[in-house]
């Protein structure tokens, strides 16, 4: 099954770089492994996957920016 992983909330911020990609497509991850590393005026945040599973597409690169609800990759559960 196609799923998506997006931003979370957290916090109060909007349009945050993206400073790390940490997974690739075709990688096998768990919930809780982190997929992208975030940074922030305050300080860099390491987003976790919700999901288990294959991961399908990555629709982010380092250097985009972001805010909550934005797609981050989609993966095959």
């Amino acid at each position: 099954m196609r799923e998506k992983i997006l931003v979370p909330d957290i916090g109060e911020f909007e349009d945050v770089e993206i400073i790390e990609l940490l997974v690739k497509p075709g990688d096998q991850i768990k919930v809780n492994d982190p997929v992208v590393t975030i940074e922030s005026d305050k300080s860099s945040v390491e987003i976790p996957s919700t999901i288990a599973g294959k991961i399908e597409k990555v629709e982010v690169k380092v250097g985009d920016k972001v805010s909550k609800g934005d797609l981050i990759l989609n993966i095959d559960s």
